[in-house]
């Protein structure tokens, strides 16, 4: 029997131990305390199976003689679309997530993917949910491998008096494979928080010295984990509320996300929840005569609705700025249609991240749609997903950048994403240590570039993050640090108005020391 395959249980989160640079003090603001046990944080992963097709998802206006010369069938008229920038537009049906960008809570990325796209459903799947290269066969999760991170030894000893609830959830009967680890699922599964299944049967008696005891008392423990993990789902959905109306069962994402609303409203200290809408693989009547109706309408009306009254919930309920979510689906599809009404599996495809805390606006740009595109061309790569995951787990869960690359890719690159909602380390003394060095930035006051005199023991990453007066993030990147010398930081963008702001400088292994600079 393969373990995993039994019941699929969930053990306790923590946050990877923050590791300061030998002599460097570390700032006592939200920024690091976020990598601790009591980080309240939370994450929604929404998968979207089938391929949507981010061409009728996230419209580029400024492609329209493309769109309509290779898709005559299927194009929406622009002047019926939401427009949120000049360039770029949301379909009709959403309606909700259009409202959602303008008021700042709807990150939207462009044409994420990976190279050498698998086109198989399954496959693709399989990359997505393991964060795995697209030749390289995973059997965990990407978050299930950062559990096991934080874990060694699970599922012995869960749940605890200190970590009483399950670290993740799926909304469903099946244990999402993001959430796979080497010995066991961390999800539990949920279909109802109040109304949860008690799982019964004596097997004490039955224990022997062998490998056959031996997996007895491992679906013991487990069905007593899942008995456990559900009394205190139960209490927390019982204490819990929605604080806004949901459109009900004509919206099956909604009724999700409700349950995931009154469970987080209740108290349970949850950190990851999947929920899942399925339908995407539109070969066929993806639309109708009228091209803003049809089945992939309805679909995007539903995913819009859904995530626009979660939000609703959580604002009205004070607890929008540590709830954000984010959408993926395992492909996106082809430029040219079919002769069907729909479209075939293409490449890649947007990417949605949801909440008050998230970076708003859009990251990068509209696919060219050439009037000539082959019928097997697909949307090109502009994002690697699994830097859009890693960024995720820097900012939001404030993971080193090389726990990052260990877990996902060794050529992860950091994308500003969700660090709106953290504070600004507080300005602490200058702070050396063996093998590295940090000046003062320069010139200061600064009209244009800043520079800083960095010393690094070898090759190494530096990751810089610059707040505001209001503790807002408003520039990030990263650099390389070869030598002792200096380093041309950035160039002021022409949005940043005078004032003095926070520098944060994160090594690979986690250490932060912050700077002052101010503008002229």
């Amino acid at each position: 029997m393969k373990r995993r395959n039994f019941l699929q249980t969930a053990a306790a989160l923590t946050i990877p131990t923050f590791m300061p640079l030998p002599g460097m003090k570390a700032s006592s603001s939200r920024f690091t305390s976020l990598i601790n046990s009591d980080s309240d944080r939370v994450l929604v992963i929404v998968h979207l199976f089938g391929g949507n097709d981010g061409l009728n998802t996230v419209i580029p206006l400024d492609q329209y003689d493309g769109i309509t010369a290779v898709r005559p069938r299927l194009y929406l008229k622009a002047d019926l679309t939401h427009k949120i920038t000049d360039t770029v537009a949301l379909h009709p049906s959403m309606q909700g997530m259009s409202n959602m960008f303008k008021d700042g809570r709807l990150k939207i990325i462009q044409s994420a993917g990976y190279p050498n796209q698998n086109r198989s459903h399954f496959r693709s799947t399989d990359i997505w949910t393991s964060a795995s290269k697209s030749d390289e066969f995973l059997n965990t999760g990407w978050v299930g491998r950062y559990l096991d991170s934080q874990l060694p030894g699970y599922p012995a000893g869960y749940p605890n008096q200190t970590q009483p609830h399950p670290p993740a959830i799926s909304i469903g009967n099946v244990a999402h494979p993001t959430c796979e680890g080497v010995k066991i699922n961390f999800s539990q599964t949920v279909n109802d928080p109040l109304n949860t299944t008690e799982l019964s049967g004596a097997m004490a008696d039955m224990y022997s010295g062998d490998r056959y005891g031996g997996e007895l008392k491992f679906i013991q423990t487990t069905m007593q984990q899942t008995n456990d993990y559900n009394n205190v789902i139960k209490e927390a959905a019982a204490k819990g509320k929605n604080a806004v109306p949901y459109p009900g069962n004509s919206n099956p994402l909604a009724v999700q996300l409700q349950k995931v609303a009154r469970m987080i409203s209740g108290g349970l200290k949850t950190k990851v929840y999947t929920v899942y809408l399925g339908g995407f693989d539109l070969h066929a009547k993806q639309v109708e005569a009228n091209t803003t109706i049809g089945a992939h309408a309805d679909l995007l009306r539903q995913v819009s609705e859904a995530i626009d009254v979660f939000q609703r919930d959580m604002v009205a309920q004070n607890q929008d700025d540590r709830v954000m979510g984010m959408t993926f689906s395992e492909f996106g599809r082809r430029i040219r249609p079919n002769a069907s009404f729909g479209t075939d599996h293409g490449t890649a495809g947007p990417m949605f991240l949801f909440g008050s805390c998230v970076n708003g606006g859009i990251l990068g740009d509209n696919v060219e749609v050439d009037k000539d595109v082959s019928q097997g061309e697909g949307v090109p790569m502009q994002f690697d997903f699994r830097d859009v995951y890693g960024s995720i787990l820097v900012d939001w869960f404030d993971v080193p950048a090389l726990s990052v690359k260990n877990m996902l890719h060794q050529d992860f690159k950091y994308l500003p994403l969700a660090g709106k909602c953290n504070e600004a380390v507080s300005d602490g003394t200058d702070s050396t240590s063996e093998g590295w060095t940090f000046g003062e930035p320069y010139p200061n006051p600064a009209r244009k570039e800043v520079y800083l005199n960095i010393g690094s023991p070898a090759n190494n990453r530096l990751r810089y993050s610059l707040f505001d007066g209001r503790g807002r993030l408003v520039l990030a990147n990263e650099i390389a640090v070869n030598d002792k010398s200096d380093y041309l930081l950035f160039s002021r963008p022409s949005r940043l108005s005078s004032g003095t702001y926070s520098l944060r400088l994160a090594t690979e292994t986690g250490g932060t020391i912050s700077r002052k600079v101010v503008f002229e």
